[in-house]
């Protein structure tokens, strides 16, 4: 069951965000609070104007006039301040939220991102802090634009009781009307949230798998999808601006009915003299004013409610249990020594549908390992699991004779280097996306990885050399460069355990060879476990596993297995083959 939100504990926790900015705060406070008691005196000159008029009064009507534009400067002194303050305050709260909801979403649990999908990640982290981050200062400023104004109401109740009472009535009425329009609006934006979460998913995908949908042809397709949720977010925009307008209109009409009732009722106590021309301009220019303190009310009302739904959405995020952190040990080891075990694991992505059943296995530190079976046997699953991106189901996996549930993510995380099959590189210069594993390598560090991993005298012919651009998701690169960049980025780490997810599928020959070369020069120093859809690539490993429906069905050296394994053998030849 969803929990109920608590307004005054979401304001609370964005305070925490927002304090830094105190002296700042107070600022906008006190111009607002000046702000309104301009608000409030300027009808009063404006009433002494038309006086003067009537009179024939000059100095005097010059006197009041240079009182109003020097009121209106100050004003708009304090518009400007206001301004400032608003800038600073909300960049503030905007960068110390964004930076919040990033660091939560980097210690989510993977599935938690398959599951939702990246859209409702990104809209909250952009969307929804940019929301939060303004309608804070929105609910600040209308909290004192009420305050300021009470006294607005004050001062026509001693003017004149009868126009007071007209006043509240009418203005009552205006306020139901936007009450009416604010709940309607309410439930139509938490829809659009939603709608717009999924929207943003799949124009990011269009847009970062541009490639891919080119190469597969498939731009309608794709773009029949995107159109339809762009369509299917936008009916659902309109349907809410369509209230807005509705309930405007609505408002709009009642305002020019009550306004023209109260020159009417103002010209009847005029003629029972029970008001006076002066008192009357006065109380029509601050008619206008108790009209906007209750639509200041109804704003109030509007940014609880959607203040509420903004941070409701982030502070599931950051703070509550709705998506699943990772969870870690507390145990660390600063170097492990690479003995890895499996004991009767099994492993799920979705219910009911197992992807490691039952496994157990066992790898000595510094022996090179491979995996090898049919495309969706689970290889990839288990360095999932060794890696700590997912959590098992039951079972126990260990490292140095460690449950891996007991150590801490350092542990694991910096004693382990993965190279996938398609890894992602950062629209980086080439030697920025190497100090990603090491921020205080050296050039001479970087360079003999990337010596080790063949891509040294690439990168040296280029014209700016490890200075250049890559280009989102290393754009200027080829496959098979992308990937040995990405294992100098792993040689960088120096790590015990390097797992290679068929890191070498995207090669040629002759580069393939090269990068052979190079694992076996780490062979003896390092625990290396492969992924791999050659089996060409893995018949010198000191083991090799066959993995079938999730299961080990057979284990040895190459020579062992070819003999012992109709599977392997089978698995060999059609690798010849190709």
């Amino acid at each position: 069951m969803k929990k109920k939100s608590n307004l005054w504990k979401n304001i609370k926790k964005t305070w925490h965000y927002i304090k830094g900015c105190k002296k700042n705060l107070i600022g906008y406070a006190t111009v607002s609070v000046i702000e309104g008691i301009i608000g409030a005196i300027i009808p009063l000159f404006t009433a002494q104007i038309i006086l003067d008029i009537t009179d024939k009064a000059i100095n005097q009507l010059i006197l009041s006039a240079l009182a109003v534009f020097g009121i209106e400067i100050v004003l708009y002194i304090m518009y400007y301040f206001k301004f400032f303050l608003y800038q600073k305050i909300y960049q503030k709260t905007l960068v110390n939220l964004q930076i919040a909801i990033a660091r939560e979403t980097l210690k989510l649990e993977v599935k938690e991102i398959d599951k939702a999908g990246s859209g409702l990640f990104i809209d909250r982290l952009n969307k929804d802090t940019q929301d939060i981050s303004a309608m804070f200062m929105e609910y600040t400023y209308w909290t004192s634009y009420v305050i300021s104004n009470i006294g607005v109401l004050v001062t026509i109740l001693i003017l004149n009781k009868y126009l007071f009472i007209y006043a509240i009535i009418t203005s009552l009425s205006i306020f139901l009307i936007m009450q009416k329009r604010l709940n309607k609006q309410y439930q139509v934006e938490r829809k659009v949230k939603k709608l717009q979460e999924k929207k943003t998913g799949l124009t990011s995908e269009l847009v970062r798998e541009i490639r891919d949908i080119k190469a597969l042809n498939a731009s309608n397709t794709i773009l029949n999808q995107t159109s339809k949720r762009i369509i299917e977010t936008s009916n659902e925009e309109v349907k809410a601006l369509r209230i807005r307008g509705l309930y405007t209109y609505f408002e709009n009409n009642m305002r020019a009915i009550t306004d023209f009732l109260f020159i009417i009722l103002g010209c009847f106590l005029y003629s029972k003299n029970l008001l006076t021309i002066p008192t009357f301009v006065i109380i029509y220019n601050y008619q206008t004013k108790v009209k906007n303190l209750l639509m200041g009310i109804a704003q109030l009302l509007e940014y609880n409610k959607k203040f509420t739904v903004a941070s409701d959405r982030i502070y599931e995020v950051i703070e509550d249990n709705t998506f699943e952190k990772e969870k870690f040990g507390t145990k660390e080891i600063k170097k492990l020594n690479g003995n890895i075990k499996f004991e009767n694991v099994n492993f799920s992505y979705q219910p009911d549908n197992k992807i490691i059943k039952n496994m157990s296995f066992e790898i000595e530190p510094n022996k090179k390992v491979a995996f090898v079976g049919k495309s969706g046997s689970g290889k990839t699953t288990i360095f999932n699991l060794i890696s700590r991106l997912y959590h098992i189901d039951s079972g126990k996996i260990e490292l140095d004779h460690n449950n891996i549930n007991d150590l801490n993510r350092n542990t694991i995380r910096n004693n382990m280097s993965i190279i996938t099959q398609n890894p992602y590189i950062f629209n980086f210069t080439i030697k920025e996306n190497l100090k990603l594993a090491k921020s205080n390598a050296t050039m001479e560090e970087i360079r003999n990885a990337c010596k080790l991993a063949c891509i040294d005298e690439y990168i040296m012919s280029l014209p700016e050399q490890y200075d250049t651009l890559v280009g989102e998701n290393g754009v200027i690169l080829s496959g098979g460069q992308k990937q040995r960049l990405a294992i100098a980025r792993a040689l960088l780490t120096e790590t015990e355990i390097i797992l290679f997810d068929e890191a070498t599928s995207a090669l040629d020959n002759e580069t393939q060879s090269e990068i052979q070369k190079a694992i076996a020069n780490l062979q003896g120093e390092y625990t290396i476990l492969i992924v791999a859809h050659r089996l060409s690539t893995v018949i010198d490993c000191d083991k090799i596993f066959v993995v079938d429906d999730g299961k080990i069905i057979a284990e040895g050296t190459h020579k062992k297995l070819l003999k012992t394994s109709e599977f392997y053998k089978n698995l060999y030849e059609k690798d010849l083959q190709v």
